[in-house]
Order: C-alpha cells, then structure tokens, then sequence
C-alpha cells in the first residue's frame, strides 16, 4: 500500500511540471526584455524515486513545505557581471525566500577554489497571481541556480555528474584539479573584464562621432556602431541579414581597398547614395553595403587590389547602375564576369547584350 508522501508527490509532481514549463518560459522572457544575452534557461522536475529518497533522508515531515526543489532551473550567463543583473531581476520580479537561498562563492574561505553558482529558492509572486495561466501555481516553489558559462563547466566536472573528476582523489591529482579550477575563476573574471572593456571601447565610438571624429580604426566594433548611426540617420532599411556576423572579411577588403579608419570610410559613401538606395527599393545589408560604396568608387581598384569570394547579381546591379553608366558599366560587367562574380537571369543578360 502507498504511504501518503508517494500519494502526495503523485499530484505535486504533475503540478510541479507546469511550473518548471512556466518558470522556463517567464525566464526567456525576462532576460531578452531586460537585454541579458544567456546560453540557456534549463529546468528539470524530479523524478518520484529521487523525491522520496530526499524526503526519507532528510527527514521531512511536511514534504509539501520542506520540498522546495521539486522544480529546477538553471540559467547559464556569459559574464560574472550579468550574474548579479539576474540576480536582481530575480529578487525583483518573483517572491524570494531569503532563508533559503544563497550564493555559494560566498561560502568558500579566502584560500579556497570551488563550486561557484547564486541559488535561490523562490514563487512565482504575486504579481503573477491574479493571471489565469498561473493558476495553482503562484504558491509552489522553486530553485533557481544562476551560473557564468565558465562555472557550469567546474560544476559539470566536479559536482552534478559521474565523470571522472568527480568523488575523492588522491592528493596530488586532487590539488591539480583544484589549481585548473582556480584557472576557469581567473578566466571567469578575465572574460568579465575584457566585455567591459569593449562596452567602454563602444561608449568611447559613439562619444568621438558625436563630436565629429572619425580617426578610430575600422574593426568589427568600430564599423558595427558607425554603421548603426548611419542607418538609423538616414532611414534605411535593411534585410533580415544581421551586422551582428563577423565582419572580419569585410574589413579585410576595405584594408586592402586602403579604407583604415571611419574617416576614409565616410569619404567614399557616394553622394546621393541613400536616395538611389529607397529608389530602387534595395533590401541590402552592411556588407552589401559597403561594397557597393567601394564598386561605386572605383571598381577598377577593387577589383585589382581586392580578394573576394562574393557575386554581384542582378539586384545588385540595379543600385550600381545608378552611379556606373555607359561604357564604364559595360567595362565592370565584364570585368566583374572574368572573375566569375557575376550572376545575371536571362532578362537582364538580354538587356546588357
């Protein structure tokens, strides 16, 4: 015959299934609203073996109080920095219970290396409890475990599996495990630098071009934030394709194009540009863009001093056709299909021959 806590978890178990969903869901939502770039939001409800056997180890005598980890969620985060953002969000946007939760690089001495996460034991709260979808689910409670990518690695390693690193070790390998430990916390913080560093490196972009100065140095950051003041002051509308890829290529051709800085970026954009663009109803992107600026230039000295692995197609040549004429675009046509970059349908083949 089942005893009352199998016949219980029976029930809170099916509940508590909706909630890890929910949890899930509320936190995905919360952290792209809040603009936290994360890795994963993770969730797990326990399985009734492993329930019982918690309840029967700890002694619980009011499982349905005591059990505060029927649902689980896992955040896992890029910086050290954005663990304290979450752990904002979380006091701030669902009911904590302070009792319970803690952070457990905060447990660890002075010369110690370990298991770093913030845990928190939480309810949906009550701004929650009025929506319908939460129904029943506003007073059940949850772990949250909030952790850098770098210390879920230590954790996957040495703590939450069966893997080798796991269980007790002798001495000399134990210590060894403990000093690469104490590597990923260096690095943890490293990495947290450096993301600072590069927001401090943007605000310094963006400061400089309100004042006029265009020396900076074209890289990926430089051309992403210019780029995005361009766009934005004048209107245009890109497609689906992201500047948020690596532009790496990109810059390489404007190098060796002798573009080096913003400054010789902006002094090729050619006048009446923007127009020509909303005219013909282009869908481009940054690059597209900018190697339309170049062609237009000076086609010639593209593709003389340029190595590239794109094609020129027919809409394209629209936009180009704009700001090439004649026998000069003619000359490029003929050009750009010696290096086999150029795509043409059947209309617009009979049209140029």
């Amino acid at each position: 015959m089942e005893d009352k806590n199998s016949i219980w978890l029976d029930s809170a178990l099916k509940t508590h299934s909706r909630l890890t969903e929910s949890v899930i869901t509320v936190f995905e939502n919360l952290l792209k609203a809040n603009g936290i770039v994360f890795l994963a939001v993770t969730g797990r409800t326990k399985d009734k073996k492993s329930a019982l056997e918690k309840i029967t180890r700890k002694g619980y005598k009011k499982p349905e109080v005591q059990m505060t980890d029927l649902s689980g969620v896992r955040v896992i985060l890029y910086f050290e920095s954005d663990v304290d953002r979450v752990s904002k969000l979380i006091s701030d946007s669902f009911g904590v219970d302070k009792n319970n939760s803690l952070d457990k690089s905060k447990m660890l001495s002075k010369d110690q290396i370990g298991y770093r996460s913030v845990h928190f034991v939480c309810t949906l709260g009550n701004k929650r409890s009025t929506l319908p979808e939460y129904s029943k689910l506003t007073d059940l409670k949850f772990e949250v475990q909030v952790r850098t990518v770098l210390q879920h690695a230590w954790a996957e390693l040495a703590h939450d599996s069966n893997y080798k690193f796991s269980g007790s070790l002798p001495p000399e390998i134990e210590r060894k495990l403990y000093l690469y430990a104490g590597m990923l916390e260096i690095a943890d913080k490293g990495f947290d630098e450096l993301s600072s560093q590069i927001d401090l490196y943007k605000q310094s972009i963006d400061e400089k071009s309100k004042l006029g100065d265009y020396t900076a140095t074209i890289d990926s950051i430089s051309l992403k934030e210019y780029f995005g003041f361009w766009v934005k002051e004048n209107g245009i509308t890109l497609s689906s394709t992201s500047i948020q890829n690596n532009t790496s290529e990109l810059i390489q051709e404007l190098n060796s194009f002798g573009v080096n800085t913003l400054e010789d970026l902006i002094s090729i954009i050619p006048k009446g540009y923007v127009e020509a663009y909303k005219e013909v109803g282009e869908r481009s992107n940054v690059f597209g863009i900018v190697r339309d600026w170049m062609l237009i230039t000076d086609w010639q000295k593209f593709l003389g001093n340029v190595s590239f692995n794109w094609v020129v197609d027919s809409d394209s040549l629209k936009l180009l056709g704009k700001f090439i004429t004649g026998e000069n675009f003619t000359n490029m046509l003929q050009a750009l299909d010696e290096h086999e970059a150029l795509i043409l349908d059947e209309h617009d083949e009979e049209e140029i021959g």
